[in-house]
């Protein structure tokens, strides 16, 4: 599981690392032994174990700080991106709702709809404006303002149903008729 996380000890180095180990220490030194002597000092040991001298540690300082200016630069250029983003989208918000505004909003479960414009043809005109009869209609005109400016919900005409199924029932005299 922690596996590369932790050095193994060969017996030596650092006052209470190994010295716990007991018996199974001294197996583990004979074993080596065995296998053919001691195991050989890897370069990484080496550097861990050999002391930094001041330039190294004056290096290393100046590469923290030149790191941590770089992140906080970076820090504030993310920030500074975000506020113009946040800005950019207030924007489009803004925009939507005045588009929303001039839209006539929906009064009832039916939308408006623009009636045909009433249009004659160049043959259908007559020959002077006296002559010229009106098209359209006033009232049906009025209402559809109305609806458009949201002052009348939009409406269907009522379709006429009835209640009860009609009876056909036969006359007397109807009957004599057709016989």
């Amino acid at each position: 599981m922690c596996q590369g996380l932790l050095e193994e000890s060969d017996g030596e180095g650092e006052p209470g690392e190994g010295q716990d180990q007991g018996l199974e220490g001294a197996g583990d030194q004979a074993r080596e032994d065995e296998l053919g002597g001691a195991e050989a000092t890897t370069p990484a040991r080496l550097a861990a174990v050999e002391k930094k001298t001041e330039q190294q540690r004056r290096r290393e300082k100046a590469a923290r700080m030149l790191w941590v200016q770089q992140a906080t630069v970076q820090a504030a250029q993310l920030r500074h991106q975000e506020l113009f983003r946040l800005r950019r989208i207030k924007a489009q918000v803004a925009q939507q709702r005045l588009a929303e505004a001039d839209k006539p909003r929906r009064l009832g479960r039916l939308k408006y709809q623009d009636p045909d414009i009433d249009v004659q043809l160049s043959s259908e005109l007559a020959d002077s404006l006296r002559t010229l009869k009106p098209e359209g209609n006033i009232l049906r005109d009025r209402f559809k303002s109305f609806q458009k400016r949201n002052m009348i919900e939009p409406r269907e005409r009522a379709k006429f149903k009835r209640k009860y199924k009609v009876k056909l029932v036969e006359k007397r005299a109807f009957r004599e008729i057709q016989l």
